[in-house]
C-alpha cells in the first residue's frame, strides 16, 4: 500500500507507566548506531522524556506537527529531525501530541497516519525505534500499526506481569484488526534485583509466559542518572546488559528472526 519498505520500526511499548520504555529506546538505538544501524529515535510519548532529555523543548518542532490533528500535519518528518550523533538520530515529542491525539478521532485513516509518516523516510534509515506512551490510545495505535515488531519493558511483580498478559490481549487485536504482521520481539525485565526472592519467582513466572527474553536490566542510579542526562549508559555493571539486548535487536534487524540460541532467554 505504502510501496516497498527497507526500514524496520519498532514499538517500545506498555500501556503501564515507570516500566523503563524510555530507557530501552535511548540506549538500544544509540547501541544499534555504535555498531552501524542508522537510526531515528521517535518521541510518540505526550510526557516527551526522551526528548526533554535529549534536546530540551521542541519548541513547535515535533511528531505532533509532523502528523497533525483533525488535520494534517503541515511539517514533514524530515524537517524536525535532529542529528544526536553520527547514525544516530531524533524525532522528538511534546506537549502537542496530546491534542493530536484528541483530533485524530475525527481523520479518515486515522491509523494509518504514522505508517504513512514513516514510508517517507524508509529508505533514510535501517531502523525506527517508538518512545510509545503508557496508554493504548490512538497514538499508540499508530504506532503498533506502523511497526514490524514490539519490545515490552516490564518490571518483575505481579501487577507488571498481569499488566503485559493485557497488553498481550491488546496486541492480538491490532494484529487482528489493523496489523496481521506485527511480532512481538520480546520481553525486558527492567529493575532486577537478584537478591529479591518475588524477583526470582517473577523472572520465573515472565519466563514461563513462552515470549523471547531480551534482556534482564538490573536496578542502578546510574541508568537514571544518565536518562535525566539524555545519556545512553557508556559504562557500569549494566552495560553488559544493553549490549546483549542490542546484539539481539541487531541481529533481528540483519536477519529477520532472533537468534535461535537467544529464544529461551
Amino acid at each position: 500500500m505504502f510501496g516497498q519498505v527497507t526500514m524496520k520500526t519498532i514499538a517500545v511499548c506498555n500501556q503501564k507507566g515507570g516500566v523503563g520504555k524510555t530507557t530501552v529506546t535511548l540506549n538500544l538505538s544509540a547501541g544499534l548506531a555504535m555498531v552501524g544501524q542508522k537510526v531515528l529515535m521517535i518521541d510518540l510519548d505526550p510526557q516527551a522524556s526522551l526528548t526533554l532529555s535529549t534536546i530540551g523543548e521542541s519548541s513547535g518542532q515535533c511528531i505532533a506537527e509532523v502528523i497533525g490533528s483533525s488535520l494534517p500535519g503541515k511539517l514533514s518528518i524530515l524537517q524536525i529531525i535532529h542529528p544526536l550523533q553520527e547514525n544516530f538520530h531524533l524525532a522528538p515529542g511534546g506537549l502537542s501530541l496530546s491534542i493530536s491525539e484528541i483530533g485524530l478521532v475525527t481523520r479518515l485513516g486515522r491509523e494509518n497516519i504514522l505508517k504513512k509518516v514513516l514510508s517517507t523516510i524508509d529508505h533514510h534509515y535501517d531502523v525506527a525505534i517508538i518512545d510509545c506512551g503508557p496508554s493504548m490510545g490512538l497514538l499508540v495505535e499508530n504506532a503498533l500499526n506502523a511497526a514490524n515488531a514490539v519490545i515490552i519493558p516490564t518490571l518483575p511483580t505481579p501487577i507488571d506481569k498481569k499488566g503485559v498478559s493485557i497488553l498481550l490481549e491488546s496486541l492480538q487485536a491490532v494484529r487482528n484488526e489493523l496489523n496481521p504482521d506485527l511480532e512481538i520481539l520480546g520481553l525486558v525485565i527492567s529493575q532486577y534485583d537478584q537478591r529479591l526472592k518475588l524477583h526470582q519467582q517473577m523472572l520465573d513466572e515472565f519466563r514461563m509466559m513462552d515470549l523471547p527474553l531480551l534482556a534482564i536490566i538490573g536496578r542502578s542510579v546510574e541508568v537514571a542518572r544518565t536518562i535525566g542526562e539524555g545519556k545512553p549508559l557508556t559504562s557500569g555493571r549494566l552495560l553488559p546488559q544493553m549490549h546483549e539486548l542490542t546484539s539481539k535487536v541487531d541481529f533481528w534487524i540483519k536477519h529477520g528472526k532472533l537468534p535461535d540460541s537467544f529464544l529461551s532467554g
